[in-house]
């Protein structure tokens, strides 16, 4: 057996493959090609594509082929740029949980059409992503096949993307519980109870706006986050890895997977946006304006899951410290109301930016303070205990609003 080899693989890359099943040997000998399916990888370990189960991750180090199936690495031959990536993987992360239309796949086939649906198949949802890149891979991104995009003369095979597997260590992943499997059933079971509301919601997004369109709905889809294990799933990771949040225990792991592991994640974290805090803000915002439970409820799950996702990183940076195999991190302070500081609130937490952006426009000053606009006010920043995992941990107080906020927990000190 054999797997793609993640140290060969970059954000964006294209991977084609085909299994031993009938149906992928009618979509080779319908295509000519020797491949029958399409994903795109998205971060360490995890690739995105489309499958009968609909559009969803999958755990790269879970996914084996047989020795005698074809599975080839494809990769931009002027390579992506951040901005071209970032697009890339978010377009199809907004996709995830769109169902699979087989029909529109045959037609690729038997024949074209000038119409399509917002339904997913593995080569639509790849070149759909590249073309929101501004990257047109094949003549029509709505109707392609795996054997197209291998076509692509945009495109280059990657040598050397994939490693061999014994039977034995395929066994042991078997014995462990798939947090990505957990989280597909999870995602369709929210989905599949949102469509008998609304036939034509396809994903996450859909279900949000439904929400905002039809509010008496918010107990039936708070309902389905909670009985679909969506809220909690997040805990398979914690209890199997609990290695990854935990300075002492990573040093227990041996010191090659740890490395690649650390590495990944190390480097992960400067491609752009984390997704969880891209979601807090987005959930802030909801609950600020809508004030539905589902909302509140999505709110708390991403601002945990910002919070793990800063854990994680901060213990494999500081073992790749410790192993000298990075260069010491300063720790960047954002000062208040600058650029840095702005972009970074407007992530978190949209609506108390928003508020902060009205009082310094209304007095025509920066230098004052954050939450009421009056002056004199000082830099402060939070007690490093007390820091968020994402946005800015400092602001510009008054004496009265520095008394406020420590009288709310928060602990400011002043910056030095």
């Amino acid at each position: 057996m054999k797997r793609l080899e993640t140290t060969a693989l970059q954000r964006g890359d294209i991977i084609l493959s085909t299994t031993t099943e009938p149906v992928s040997k009618a979509i080779r000998v319908g295509t000519k090609s020797d491949i029958s399916h399409a994903m795109i990888y998205v971060q360490h370990s995890s690739v995105i594509d489309a499958t009968n189960d609909g559009v969803h991750a999958r755990n790269t180090q879970r996914l084996f082929f047989d020795d005698k199936c074809s599975l080839h690495v494809f990769r931009l031959k002027a390579g992506l740029s951040s901005a071209q990536a970032q697009t890339i993987c978010q377009f199809v992360r907004q996709r995830v949980g769109s169902e699979y239309s087989i029909k529109e796949a045959i037609r690729t086939v038997v024949g074209r059409s000038d119409q399509w649906t917002r339904k997913q198949f593995c080569s639509r949802l790849v070149a759909q992503a590249y073309a929101a890149g501004g990257i047109q891979l094949v003549g029509d991104p709505n109707y392609c096949s795996p054997a197209d995009l291998a076509k692509s003369p945009l495109l280059a095979a990657i040598q050397n993307a994939t490693e061999i597997v014994s039977s034995e260590e395929a066994a042991r992943w078997a014995c462990h519980t798939d947090a990505t499997q957990a989280m597909r059933d999870a995602i369709n079971h929210v989905l599949q109870g949102a469509r008998k509301k609304d036939k034509d919601i396809q994903t996450f997004e859909d279900v949000i706006q439904h929400l905002i369109h039809h509010p008496e709905d918010d107990g039936y889809v708070l309902d389905l986050l909670s009985k679909s294990g969506y809220l909690t799933v997040w805990q398979i990771d914690t209890d199997k890895s609990g290695w990854q949040y935990d300075d002492e225990l990573i040093t227990r792991i041996p010191r090659a997977d740890c490395e690649q592991y650390c590495m990944n994640t190390f480097r992960d974290e400067g491609t752009g946006p984390n997704r969880y805090i891209i979601n807090r803000g987005q959930f802030a915002s909801l609950s600020k304006r809508f004030g539905l439970t589902s909302f509140e409820r999505l709110l708390d799950l991403f601002d945990l899951l910002a919070a793990l996702h800063r854990q994680r990183v901060a213990v494999a940076t500081r073992w790749l410290q410790a192993n000298d195999l990075i260069a010491p991190q300063l720790d960047k302070v954002l000062i208040p109301h600058s650029q840095e500081w702005f972009a970074a609130q407007e992530l978190w937490d949209p609506p108390k930016v928003a508020q902060t952006k009205f009082m310094i426009e209304a007095v025509g000053r920066t230098d004052v303070c954050s939450m009421c606009a009056d002056d004199p006010a000082r830099d402060y920043r939070l007690a490093e205990a007390f820091r968020p995992p994402g946005g800015a941990d400092t602001l510009r107080l008054c004496e009265d609003c520095l008394i406020i906020r420590q009288a709310c927990g928060d602990p400011f000190e002043p910056m030095e």
